[in-house]
């Protein structure tokens, strides 16, 4: 890998005395993609990793559980006027007095 890096530094310096400045952008990124493709075929060069296969879905127990709705709470008022009644109505606690007609 040392003599590879050794041989294109030596190759980058003749390109910026040989060419042009305007050339030379070109001549690099040329160098660049031979690179690249030359390094998954060169032995001793680190291969590129391979994406690894995605892991199964782990399969979970999803358990329905029924809304059941609370009793009635039922409180008597004092002296025996009514009663309140408390219950939940969509997640919301929902009260009704109940007068005694007399």
């Amino acid at each position: 890998m040392k003599a590879l890096n050794a041989f294109f530094g030596v190759l980058i310096l003749a390109a910026a005395v040989a060419a042009s400045p305007a050339a030379l952008g070109s001549i690099l990124a040329g160098l660049a993609g031979l690179f690249l493709m030359a390094s998954t075929a060169l032995p001793g060069i680190a291969q590129p990793m391979m994406p690894a296969a995605a892991p199964a879905p782990i399969a979970a127990h999803v358990a329905h559980v029924a809304h059941v709705s609370e009793p009635l709470r039922v409180f008597e008022l004092e002296g025996g006027g009514g009663v309140v009644v408390f219950r939940t109505i969509n997640g919301k606690l929902v009260s009704r007095m109940y007068r005694v007609q007399a």
